[in-house]
């Protein structure tokens, strides 16, 4: 039995090869890889490497941020469980989830205990948290190049970022179009929204709620959005998420939905899980997993 560790030592503070350390420290009984990323995106070639001496009595335990979480599952077999330890610094699907500490992920792994959860796939990548539109992708790709972002980060205040980055986005009003196409084929047009979130969980951007009932416990989406048309409006949206009144907002709009597609008039920016991409369309079907918890 082996305790496979993939881990991401730039995530947040940096933190993961110090939990690495520790785990080495205080369970020199099991037999342990480490498999660092190096790069943006090579959870790819670890997934490969650990997999290429992979049995059914090894365990495996991912650190980092909800992106490396995201990506690693993309590439992992569904059939695989993992733990999941979080050194990000947003950490919103472990917040969700309520994940305990090192010592109890430990003692989850080696007493096999595992919770189903879903999660929603597309060829491009893996839905954990949400998938975000306008206002959130515009503030997640403003963070991803600020410099204070990384100051902040090493000051452990990394969600400061992005509350500085929602209050630009009140003047600079980032909007998106998306026509969403239900399981059952009906279609649902959404043009100019400033909020808009598919919702697999219960926060993002560092703790910010965007559904309380949203959870990767049962197989639903919860898409949340609504158009920001002046200033005023765009602050009442805002302070509602902040103040978590989703369900008594004028101004959210909310439905349950499960596996769908999204098709954009064009090239359009999402942040999927805190990660960028660019896509046309996107095409979600659930798949289940399950976590050590």
């Amino acid at each position: 039995m082996t305790l496979f560790i993939i881990a991401n030592p730039n995530a947040g503070a940096r933190q993961a090869s110090q939990v690495v350390e520790k785990i080495k420290s205080n369970y020199p009984q099991l037999e342990q890889e480490i498999f660092y990323t190096a790069t943006p995106d090579d959870e790819k070639c670890q997934v490969r490497r650990v997999l290429k001496s992979w049995t059914d009595e090894d365990y495996l335990l991912i650190l980092g941020g909800d992106g490396t979480l995201s990506k690693v599952l993309y590439y992992l077999p569904e059939t695989i469980p993992f733990a999941y330890y979080p050194v990000g610094s947003g950490n919103d699907f472990a917040k969700a989830l309520r994940l305990p500490n090192l010592a109890e992920t430990m003692d989850n792994i080696l007493a096999e205990s595992t919770r189903e959860i879903t999660i929603f796939v597309d060829q491009a990548g893996v839905l954990l948290n949400s998938l975000d539109l306008g206002f959130s992708a515009w503030v997640v790709n403003r963070a991803a190049h600020s410099a204070v972002k990384q100051m902040l980060n090493r000051l452990h205040l990394g969600k400061l970022t992005y509350i500085l980055l929602a209050i630009l986005s009140l003047f600079k009003n980032p909007v998106a179009s998306v026509q969403i196409k239900k399981i059952n084929g009906v279609l649902l047009e959404i043009k100019d929204v400033y909020f808009f979130s598919l919702a697999n969980n219960t926060y993002f951007g560092g703790g910010i709620m965007i559904w309380p009932s949203s959870t990767v416990f049962d197989a639903n989406l919860h898409l949340v959005y609504a158009k920001g048309k002046n200033f005023w409006q765009r602050m009442a949206i805002l302070l509602t998420l902040v103040f978590k009144k989703h369900e008594t907002s004028p101004y959210l709009n909310h439905e349950i939905l499960d596996s769908l597609t999204l098709t954009f008039p064009d090239e359009t920016l999402l942040a999927v899980d805190g990660e960028l991409l660019n896509r046309r369309q996107v095409n979600l079907l659930a798949q289940k997993r399950k976590i050590y918890l």
